[in-house]
């Protein structure tokens, strides 16, 4: 009867065997460094504005910006430094590096955003002097801050003909930066109606912003009207006359038909 318990009797000596040298192992060899054990390397790098509201007195702003979190060593120490500027309140810009520190280990492990307040002060009242942080500018509208338009800049230009309106129009055909006056060529404009033609064979145009439509390929006539936030893309016509556009849009001045040549 005895035998019967020999063989199950040295398995569990065995495992308690096994089990002690783990635990003595455990207790003697340390952990190899895992991220969160790892020691943290910070770097310096750039934060993202993500808005911008007058601070306590005229010199002085409140920077929001977002940081990366939900880990260790995600983001510590938003600031603001490297500014400069010119004393003389007439200067029209402030520029300022808005940073904060990250760590080696937080690569892939911040999975979420937190916002933070940087309070900010000029050595002279900022006015309506732009803010430009991290290379990007921001002005003064009443009684907070926005960004400057790409293309517009801080202060768009009261004629709606001007050419930064209608760049802004043709880059928001999908057209490369370097190409927007290459490929256009205004046709008339009174400030609230625009019709330009548009080539995109754009190898065959200078890039040195003159205005240019090549002699071959497609040529897209199209109209623009004006509303609140800038030029209005309107349903394309398909010989661009002025007969079919004003069948398409009535409102479209006959006074305007005089500068619109035959579709190339």
């Amino acid at each position: 009867m005895t035998r019967k318990f020999v063989a199950p009797t040295l398995i569990v000596l065995a495992v308690l065997v096994i089990g002690a040298l783990v635990y003595v192992l455990s207790r003697t060899t340390p952990a190899a460094p895992t991220a969160s054990t790892a020691p943290h390397t910070w770097v310096t790098v750039t934060a993202p504005v993500d808005g911008i509201r007058p601070g306590p007195d005229p010199a002085s702003v409140v920077i929001h910006v977002m940081l990366p979190a939900g880990g260790p060593g995600c983001s510590r120490s938003p600031r603001v430094e490297t500014m400069s500027e010119t004393p003389d309140e007439l200067a029209t810009a402030i520029h300022a590096n808005v940073v904060f520190e990250s760590s080696n280990s937080a690569y892939g492990g911040c999975p979420t955003e937190q916002p933070a307040e940087i309070p900010f002060t000029a050595t002279a009242p900022i006015g309506n002097r732009a803010l430009v942080l991290n290379n990007e500018a921001w002005h003064r509208t009443g009684a907070t801050f926005a960004r400057c338009d790409e293309f517009l800049g801080c202060t768009p230009p009261a004629d709606h003909c001007a050419d930064e309106w209608v760049d802004r129009a043709v880059f928001d055909l999908d057209v490369p930066v370097k190409h927007l006056h290459g490929v256009r060529d205004v046709l008339a404009c009174d400030g609230q109606w625009l019709v330009f033609d548009l080539n995109r064979h754009v190898g065959d145009c200078p890039v040195d912003g003159t205005s240019c439509v090549p002699g071959t390929g497609p040529v897209q006539r199209v109209v623009y009207s004006w509303e609140a936030r800038g030029w209005k893309q309107e349903n394309g016509t398909k010989t661009g006359t002025c007969e079919e556009i004003r069948a398409a849009l009535p409102q479209f001045p006959q006074a305007l038909c005089g500068k619109l040549p035959p579709r190339r």
